[in-house]
């Protein structure tokens, strides 16, 4: 009875060890000075394969990332804004249908 208490301990504990690195990534617009390096990126826990696209007039990223690493990529000196990417809806001006 001890070994099965013992195993199924030590199963719960390395299930959530591995669950821990599984945070669930959203898609964030970075707006920047300048450009993010391998180097910014690799600051945050990010990857290049995560930025998903660059919008170069705006000096914007759109980069998927978890909440942790957005607050990380907020601290760097040449990021102004980390914002979640949502739909925005506007409406029509007046007199126009």
């Amino acid at each position: 009875m001890k070994k099965r208490v013992c195993l199924v301990f030590s199963l719960s504990i390395l299930m959530m060890a591995g669950c821990g690195g599984m945070e669930e990534k959203s898609d964030y617009l970075v707006g920047v000075r300048g450009e993010l390096t391998e180097e910014d990126l690799d600051s945050a826990g990010l990857e290049p394969d995560d930025v998903k696209q660059r919008f170069s007039m705006m000096k914007v990223y759109v980069i998927s990332m978890s909440e942790e690493e957005a607050e990380k990529m907020e601290r760097l000196d040449k990021v102004n804004y980390v914002e979640l990417d949502q739909e925005v809806n506007v409406p029509d001006p007046p007199g126009e249908k």
